[in-house]
């Protein structure tokens, strides 16, 4: 089957190269602000805009994706209206968001890298099935992720988030960790 594949924030284009392997015959498209990626994003798409406001009324998605996305923007409310206005009937949407009740928040408190101004929104479970329920959408999963960082790296931010030193360590290799992150799909209530 032919899908309409749209991934918003689609940064270097991993996940939709991923996607791409999978559904072969499928349409993919890209809302990705950043003008240093699209030329990263051309390999697997020319379809490219810079915001969803870009993307034709009349154009519908099966499966709309936002990893890392949902919890910065402002006025996430109007933005699921454009969403939905967007989706099919049965469409979906697919997400990687924050956990505000995962273990790290609570070890690293105000140090924790997320509480940011660039992070208007964080979520749990409950918030993020209220807010989606509100919208129509009915849950089909949310499940913890696992980020694979180098060592050098998580080193450098360790010492960066406890003892504010910027520390330059090489790369080692990679780690999965589950660092309070979820991943989620929620489908459109058919009318």
């Amino acid at each position: 089957k032919k899908y309409n594949i749209l991934e918003i924030g689609a940064d270097n284009e991993n996940f939709l190269k991923l996607l791409k392997k999978i559904y072969k015959n499928s349409d993919f498209y890209a809302v990705e602000p950043n003008q240093n990626m699209k030329k990263d994003l051309n390999e697997v798409t020319k379809n490219i805009f810079n915001n969803v406001d870009e993307l034709k009324k009349d154009q519908k998605f099966d499966i709309i994706i936002g990893i890392h996305v949902f919890d910065h923007i402002p006025d996430l409310n109007d933005y699921i209206v454009k969403l939905d206005d967007l989706l099919t009937p049965s469409g979906l949407i697919f997400g990687v968001v924050h956990n505000e009740n995962s273990l790290m928040p609570r070890i690293l408190k105000n140090r924790w890298p997320i509480f940011r101004l660039q992070h208007p929104h964080l979520f749990n479970h409950t918030s993020l099935d209220t807010f989606f329920l509100k919208y129509d959408f009915k849950k089909v999963f949310i499940k913890k992720t696992k980020n694979f960082f180098n060592i050098g790296y998580l080193i450098n931010q360790l010492f960066l988030s406890f003892f504010k030193l910027k520390i330059s360590l090489p790369n080692f290799f990679s780690l999965g960790l589950k660092l309070g992150n979820f991943c989620f799909l929620y489908k459109k209530i058919e009318k």
